[in-house]
């Protein structure tokens, strides 16, 4: 076990600073723009790094990543969604080709998790103690918002000269429920370390209340699934931790072998008699991905292959197991897999030292990927700066109790 220093490193002031403010304007993007936790995180990372000190070899998860960005990148070869030559003539054309966008990511989303690892257990607890009450904050507008039919969320539109639909409303605001159900456990940590249990409940409240008003059914399964993840750390310890290891690769491992073999016994067909019209329009997709991915199993259809199938895939598999899988194919989702098994496996290591941590965080990398499986594509940056900005919560509410253990390694090669 490490112990923090109480004596502050050379930055350290600045990087609180940075950290504060982003998780400062979390309520407000969280509410009404979630598209720009994207630019936070990217602005976060740019800010950090003058204060981040000489660059170092990356440790094991960050190269995983690179590993990913690289397979990715050169799957553009083979992609039907590679941009036509001679098509990328400025920095605008290039900067919208996901395949940069993800050395980008890598490199600033990494640098704001290694800067929450160089903060004092001081300033850990002013982080977390503003993440927490933020989040709170989002859920009491969310959860209020959502009680009212999205009046507030439609005035804010009509003031700004861009009204909006009340159905139209009610979809923007439930949005936010996906950030909530992600940061829910950070801050409900953050939140009662402090004796703040009633804001605990107000905070749960919140997050089921907009959850349930809004059809955001995959929040709902999110939370539920957290929380069975929550009691197994927090009850069996290291077992827990491996039994949660263990969740998370199979899915990358088994996901299109799976939908095929239910459909081929007839459950597949069960299932769609039970669902309602957005479920079953996901297995359809699943479905068609799976088909699709048998014809290149290893090396996959290609980088953002899944927008150019039409109205058998809108956009996405929402799926991100199958999504991999047809895009990149094998080696996409093993190297995925292993990023997220590499995430468990450090909480099976927190969960010999303190299991009320490790369950946090347990519990929010089983909520981030079961909105994953079900809701978002995997290359949406904003959705990759919301699990970013979980992963430096998380770090943020271990670092505050005056000890870290380093399970959760740096995922940049900036330190």
């Amino acid at each position: 076990m490490i112990t923090t220093s109480e004596v502050p490193e050379k930055g350290t002031p600045w990087l609180v600073g940075v950290m504060v403010f982003a998780f400062a304007l979390t309520p407000l993007l969280g509410y009404a723009a979630q598209l720009g936790f994207a630019p936070l995180m990217a602005l976060v990372g740019l800010l950090v790094l003058p204060v981040m000190g000489k660059p170092r070899a990356p440790t094991a998860p960050a190269l995983i990543l690179l590993l990913l960005a690289i397979w990715a990148a050169f799957s553009m070869k083979w992609s039907p969604a590679a941009p036509p030559p001679g098509s990328l003539k400025d920095y605008g054309d290039v900067e919208k080709v996901t395949a940069v966008k993800l050395f980008l990511q890598l490199a600033l989303y990494g640098a704001a998790v290694a800067a929450v690892l160089r903060l004092t257990a001081h300033g850990a607890d002013r982080v977390a103690t503003v993440m927490g009450f933020g989040v709170l904050a989002l859920a009491v507008l969310v959860g209020v918002d959502a009680l009212i039919g999205a009046s507030i969320f439609q005035q804010l539109r009509v003031l700004t000269g861009d009204p909006i639909r009340p159905d139209l409303a009610k979809v923007k605001i439930s949005i936010g429920c996906y950030v909530m159900a992600v940061l829910f456990w950070p801050a409900a940590a953050a939140l009662a370390r402090r004796g703040r249990r009633v804001a605990v409940g107000l905070l749960l409240a919140g997050v089921v209340t907009a959850s349930l008003l809004s059809s955001a059914d995959s929040c709902l399964v999110a939370l539920a699934a957290g929380g069975v993840v929550w009691g197994l750390v927090k009850g069996l310890g290291k077992m827990g931790g491996r039994l949660l290891t263990a969740a998370v690769a199979v899915p990358f491992v088994v996901a299109p072998i799976a939908v095929l073999w239910a459909i081929q016994s007839g459950f597949w067909g069960w299932l769609h008699g039970l669902v309602p019209p957005s479920w079953d329009a996901r297995l359809n997709i699943w479905a068609f991905a799976a088909d699709r991915i048998q014809d290149h199993p290893f090396r996959g259809w290609g980088l953002d292959a899944s927008r150019t199938f039409g109205d058998a895939i809108p956009l996405h598999t929402h799926n991100a197991q199958l999504q991999l899988w047809l895009e990149l194919g094998a080696v996409g989702a093993a190297l995925a897999g292993a990023f997220f098994c590499w995430l468990a496996h450090g909480v099976t290591r927190a969960a010999e030292t303190d299991r009320g941590p490790a369950a946090m965080s347990g519990a929010a990398l089983t909520s981030y990927l079961v909105i994953g499986a079900l809701s978002f594509g995997v290359w949406q940056e904003w959705w990759i700066a919301v699990g970013a900005l979980a992963i430096v919560a998380c770090v943020a509410v271990r670092k505050s109790s005056g000890e870290y253990g380093g399970e959760w390694v740096e995922l940049s090669p900036v330190s």
